[in-house]
């Protein structure tokens, strides 16, 4: 839309006092243009765009869902994190409240003059109980740390309490499925493969959609303008064609087409290029995920086989305990020996729950691996 002065025209096409070269402005004059243009045929690349959006749609959903079962993982791991450190914890009292008393009692045999004791039982016994401190300041803040994840992966308030479920950290009672199942479900549920099918498909027909510019565009559209003058007459002759006070409308039918093919190529080089690297992702989905599922379950196998281990492992060293405090007790024992069964009681019982541990996030990680937390995080999301 425009508008501006607007000079004298009289007279007739043939004929006119006033000059193009000398104009005499007496009035104004206002002009609206319009085109309006509908597609008809592109090759294609209508259909391709959308195709491309709607693939990529479903693509940015399945990367939605992969981070979420990434976050879910988490927070398995910093849930059964926390009970670990509370079970170490609980371990490390209750092997200090042992050698309290047993030291206590050294204490007391020494200022007596008691044979069989000496000062390295007692400095032993006191080596062992300031390192056991140590460990157990250090699981307090593992403790602290792992409750403090928990609460950010969750999303809670720092100041809320938070009650979890199991107070003690036991193996989960669960027998695991074939490894052929396993895989088969993360062919059918891991959202990278999702992503991926997605993206290429989405890259693909974006990859149509730029060859199609090397084509002409086919289109229906409407031209017009709309003008008017204060100062100039209206002529209905066909042959006179005054653009300052003259309505024109017309339908056409039209070919576009673009030859600059050299930016054209560029634009389908690049579509390929983005399309080759999702394809490039889906390769590596397809050999990595499998290694992924067999080498946690795997894994799991391994950590179960652990719990049995050290579960033999550490009721073994709490006989010894029981025993070599029942001699020290009796007077047939040294304070040294209970040092000893508390250290390797406490390692073992240690050791069986990390075992427990890395079972139950094992699990998790199965799960994840086999895509198994994909319903459960969808179910969340909704």
């Amino acid at each position: 839309m425009v508008g501006g002065p607007s000079p004298r025209a009289r007279g007739n096409q043939l004929s006119s006092p006033d000059s193009k070269l000398d104009p005499e402005i007496t009035g104004v004059f206002g002009q609206v243009s319009f085109s309006l243009v509908q597609p008809l045929f592109m090759f294609g690349k209508l259909r391709s765009l959308r195709e491309a959006a709607s693939h990529g749609i479903a693509a940015s959903k399945a990367k939605v869902q992969q981070t979420a079962t990434e976050v879910a993982l988490l927070v398995y791991q910093a849930y059964y994190g926390y009970l670990l450190a509370t079970s170490l914890e609980d371990l490390a009292l209750e092997i200090d409240e042992q050698l309290t008393k047993t030291l206590e009692k050294v204490q007391r045999q020494l200022e007596a003059g008691a044979p069989g004791v000496d000062n390295v039982d007692l400095y032993k016994l006191q080596t062992f109980r300031g390192e056991l401190e140590k460990q157990l300041n250090d699981i307090r803040q593992g403790k602290a740390l792992a409750l403090t994840s928990l609460r950010t992966l969750l999303g809670l308030d720092p100041e809320l309490p938070l009650t979890l479920a199991e107070t003690k950290l036991e193996p989960l009672p669960r027998e695991p499925a074939p490894l052929a199942q396993y895989l088969a479900d993360a062919r059918q549920r891991r959202p990278e493969f999702a992503q991926a099918e997605a993206g290429i498909k989405a890259f693909t027909a974006l990859v149509r959609a730029a060859k199609a510019d090397y084509y002409p565009t086919l289109f229906l559209g409407v031209f017009g303008s709309l003008a008017e003058a204060t100062n100039r007459d209206t002529f209905t002759n066909p042959f006179v064609f005054d653009p300052l006070n003259d309505d024109v409308i017309a339908p056409v039918l039209g070919l576009r087409w673009k030859l600059d093919l050299g930016i054209t190529a560029a634009k389908v080089d690049e579509a390929e290029a983005k399309l080759g690297q999702i394809q490039q992702k889906q390769a590596l989905a397809e050999d990595g995920i499998p290694f992924q599922v067999r080498q946690a379950y795997l894994e799991l196998l391994q950590h179960r086989a652990n719990i049995e281990a050290t579960r033999k492992g550490f009721r073994s060293a709490r006989q010894w305990l029981v025993a070599a405090m029942a001699n020290f007790d009796l007077g047939v024992g040294e304070g040294k020996d209970v040092a000893d069964a508390a250290v390797a009681y406490a390692k073992l019982r240690a050791a069986y729950f990390q075992a427990v541990y890395n079972y139950n996030v094992g699990w998790a990680k199965l799960e994840h691996a086999a895509g198994h937390d994909v319903a459960t995080v969808q179910a969340v999301l909704r």
